[in-house]
């Protein structure tokens, strides 16, 4: 008996080292884009699923989901103990995944979500994506606020939605 309870210690402890934020994938993806004079939000508590990584003025959000937590179906390998618990607990992860970008899609935000292993494996893909989805999205806000300068003496803004 005291043997599986020294293993389930084992095992908490372990698990309690498990970061939730500003794991090292996080902290590589976010460090590049700062570098390359992208500013954003990490962990934005305001929005659904607290993205990893907010861009809020351009309505844009991006997940990094880890391969083991949000059941990769390239590289997830089911545990061997406790497997009830751990096919729920990924099956939940993978529903909120698919609430939290249904959530994004409906509101017109842009959403971006990349696995642990393309962010390993193809880094500047990853960070290609994101800079040209955000560049894009800027460009189209400065392209409709011209718009709108030169509108605002012929339509009145405050009074359009009332």
């Amino acid at each position: 008996m005291k043997v599986v309870e020294a293993m389930e210690a084992s095992k908490n402890k372990t698990l309690s080292r498990v970061r939730g934020k500003d794991t090292k994938m996080e902290v590589k993806v976010r460090q590049e884009l700062w570098r390359r004079g992208l500013r954003y939000r990490k962990n934005y508590r305001k929005l659904l699923g607290t993205p990893d990584i907010a861009f809020p003025g351009l309505r844009m959000v991006v997940f990094l989901d880890s391969c083991f937590w949000h059941g990769c179906p390239v590289h997830y390998k089911e545990p061997k103990s406790n497997v009830e618990f751990w096919r729920n607990k990924i099956k939940r992860n993978r529903e909120r995944d698919k609430e939290q970008t249904e959530h994004y899609v409906c509101e017109k935000w842009t959403i971006l979500r990349f696995w642990e292993h393309e962010v390993n494996d193809d880094f500047e893909r990853v960070i290609a994506e994101i800079v040209k989805v955000h560049d894009d999205l800027a460009a189209q806000r400065e392209a409709h606020s011209d718009v709108q300068e030169d509108l605002e003496g012929e339509v009145d803004f405050n009074d359009l939605c009332e």
